[in-house]
C-alpha cells in the first residue's frame, strides 16, 4: 500500500435517506411471491390481457420503415400532441391545445416529472387512501410531507367536508392534492356533482391538483368527470396509453397542463428521459384517432368481467366495494384472518389464487384487490377455487 492510505468508502453511504426509506412496490413483491407457486391464477397486476390493437402495431411498423428512429422533439411530436387534444375533446369533453401536452414515458414518468416540477421540500402532498403507492413514494423522495385522508368511511370517495378541513389546516404551506378516478384499487368513480364539489373546495384554498386519469375511459355507470374541467388552471392531468389502448409495454403517456407550467415540467422531463420514442408516438396517434371501437369493446368486456367477479365474490360472502371503473375489485377479508398478507398468502398456497394485499394501498387494511384484467374462464376458475377453499377451511 502506498503512503497515502485508501479510505474506506461505499456508494451506499451516499444514498439519501428518502431513497433508502422508500419501500419496494408490494404489488410487484407479492406478484413475484405468487409466481413461485405452480398453477396459480394471478389476479394481481393491473395490466390488460388484450393485445395492442392491430392498427396501432401496423402504424409502429410503418414508422420504422419510414426511418422515424431519430430523436423527436422533447415534448413530443406535433402529430402526437394534436392527436391527444383531439382525443381529450372527443372522448372526455376537455379543451386542450397541443402546446399544453408533453409526451412521457408512461404515466409513471408523467407523475414523476409533474410532481418534481411542482413540489419543494417541506411542501404537502395530500393522498386520499386507499391509493396507488407510487404517489406517496414520489412525494417522500422529493422531500414533501404526505397527508393521508382515509376515505373508507365515506364510501371510499374523498368527501368535500374532509378535504376542506384538511386544506384549512395547511394554509401556510404549498399543497398538492393527488386524485385518481376511477380509483386503483377500489374502482370507485365519483359522479360529476361529486367532482364539482371537490373542485369548489380546492378553489377556496392555496392548492393544486394532479389528476391521474389512466383508467378514465374504463368506466361503466357514467363517464368519468375530470376535475380539470372545473379547475383547468390548477390541474395537471396525467394519462397513458397503457390501460386505454392496451399498450403497457410501449411505455407512452402524457401530461396535459396549464400552458405556463409546461416548460417547467418539460425541464424535468428532458433531464430525466430526453424524449419519448418516435415510433411509439406514431403508433399512439393512430390509437387515439382510429381505435375508439377497439377501446369500447375492451371496456364492454371489462364490464362483463366486473359483474362476473363482483357477484361471484358476493355470493361467497365477501363484502366488495361497488366498482364503477378501472378493472379492480376491493374485497373485505374474513375477520378470522389477522391481516391481508396472511389472507393472500393462504389463498395462494391453498386455493392457488393470487390477489394483492390491501396494505399495498393503505395502512392496516382489511381489504384485498382483485384484478379482473384476465379471461372470464380464469375468473370462473378462481371463484371455484376460492369457494372450495372456503368450504374446506370453514370460514
Amino acid at each position: 500500500m502506498s503512503s497515502q492510505e485508501v479510505k474506506e468508502f461505499s456508494l451506499l453511504g451516499m444514498v439519501p435517506n428518502a431513497i433508502k426509506n422508500s419501500e419496494a412496490s408490494l404489488i410487484r413483491t407479492f406478484d413475484a411471491y405468487a409466481s413461485q407457486f405452480e398453477g396459480v391464477i394471478r389476479l394481481t397486476l393491473g395490466e390488460p390481457d388484450f393485445d395492442t390493437p392491430q392498427k396501432i402495431k401496423d402504424a409502429a411498423v410503418q414508422s420504422l420503415k419510414d426511418n422515424h428512429t431519430h430523436y423527436p422533439q422533447t415534448v413530443g411530436t406535433p402529430e402526437f400532441r394534436k392527436a391527444v387534444c383531439e382525443f381529450l375533446k372527443r372522448r372526455r369533453g376537455l379543451d386542450y391545445q397541443p402546446d399544453q401536452i408533453i409526451a412521457t414515458i408512461g404515466a409513471s414518468e408523467a407523475l414523476r416529472s409533474a410532481m418534481s416540477a411542482l413540489i419543494s421540500p417541506g411542501d404537502v402532498v395530500i393522498v386520499p387512501t386507499p391509493a396507488f403507492g407510487f404517489y406517496e413514494t414520489i412525494a417522500r423522495q422529493l422531500g414533501a410531507q404526505v397527508v393521508r385522508i382515509d376515505t373508507s368511511r365515506s364510501d371510499f370517495k374523498l368527501s368535500p367536508e374532509t378535504l376542506n378541513r384538511t386544506l384549512a389546516a395547511l394554509e401556510d404551506v404549498n399543497t398538492l392534492l393527488v386524485l385518481n378516478y376511477p380509483n386503483n384499487p377500489t374502482g370507485v368513480n365519483p359522479t360529476r356533482a361529486e367532482i364539482k364539489a371537490l373542485a369548489d373546495v380546492v378553489a377556496r384554498h392555496k392548492a393544486a391538483v394532479i389528476s391521474d386519469e389512466v383508467y378514465a375511459l374504463i368506466a361503466y355507470d357514467e363517464p368519468t368527470t375530470s376535475i380539470a374541467e372545473f379547475l383547468p388552471d390548477r390541474t395537471v392531468l396525467v394519462d397513458s396509453c397503457s390501460k386505454t389502448l392496451a399498450m403497457t409495454g410501449w411505455r407512452l403517456g402524457y401530461v396535459a397542463a396549464p400552458k405556463e407550467i409546461i416548460p417547467q415540467i418539460a425541464k424535468v422531463h428532458q433531464s430525466t428521459v430526453a424524449t419519448a420514442p418516435r415510433p411509439a408516438m406514431d403508433a399512439a396517434v393512430v390509437g387515439y384517432r382510429d381505435c375508439d371501437d377497439d377501446v369500447d369493446a375492451m371496456v364492454e368486456e371489462y364490464h362483463t368481467r366486473r359483474n362476473l367477479l363482483y357477484y361471484g365474490l358476493k355470493a361467497q360472502g365477501f363484502d366488495c366495494v361497488p366498482s364503477a371503473g378501472a378493472f379492480y375489485l376491493y374485497a373485505r377479508i374474513p375477520d378470522s384472518f389477522a391481516d391481508t398478507m396472511t389472507f393472500c398468502k393462504a389463498m395462494v398456497e391453498k386455493a392457488k389464487v393470487a390477489a394483492v394485499p390491501g396494505d399495498a394501498f393503505e395502512k392496516n387494511s382489511r381489504y384485498v384487490r382483485f384484478s379482473y384484467a384476465t379471461s372470464q374462464e380464469n375468473l370462473r376458475e378462481a371463484l371455484h377455487r376460492i369457494s372450495a377453499w372456503k368450504a374446506k377451511e370453514g370460514f
